[in-house]
C-alpha cells in the first residue's frame, strides 16, 4: 500500500515532466500543471495535519448572517451554558475572524 508521501512524490515527478513539456513549448500543459499544483498543495495540507480519510470529516460552510457584514466568533464555553462565561478562542492572541462562506472542518 502506498503512503501519502509516495503519492505526493508521484505527483511531483509528474509535475517535473509537465514543466519540461512546457519548456519544450507544449503550452497546452499549463492547465495540467495548475491542477497538479492544486492537488499537491491540498495533499501537503492533508499530510501536514495528519488528516484521516475524507469520510472522517464534515465540512460546514458558514451561512450569510443576513445582518450586514458580520463576523462569526469561535467561543470556548468553559463548561457553562451562559454566554457571559464564555471566552473567545484567539489563536496567537488574535481573533479568528470567520466570515460568510468560510468553511469549518470537524471530525465526525
Amino acid at each position: 500500500m502506498e503512503s501519502m508521501k509516495d503519492i505526493i512524490e508521484l505527483l511531483q515527478n509528474e509535475r517535473t515532466k509537465t514543466v519540461d513539456a512546457l519548456k519544450q513549448g507544449e503550452q497546452d500543459k499549463l492547465s495540467h500543471l495548475q491542477q497538479l499544483d492544486k492537488a499537491l498543495g491540498w495533499l501537503k495540507v492533508v499530510e501536514d495535519n495528519e488528516l484521516a480519510t475524507v469520510g472522517s470529516y464534515k465540512i460546514h460552510r458558514l451561512p450569510d448572517p443576513r445582518s450586514g457584514f458580520s463576523y462569526y466568533h469561535l467561543m470556548i464555553d468553559n463548561e457553562s451554558g451562559d454566554p457571559k462565561d464564555w471566552t473567545e478562542y484567539k489563536p496567537d492572541n488574535q481573533s479568528l475572524e470567520l466570515c460568510f462562506d468560510d468553511i469549518i472542518i470537524t471530525r465526525k
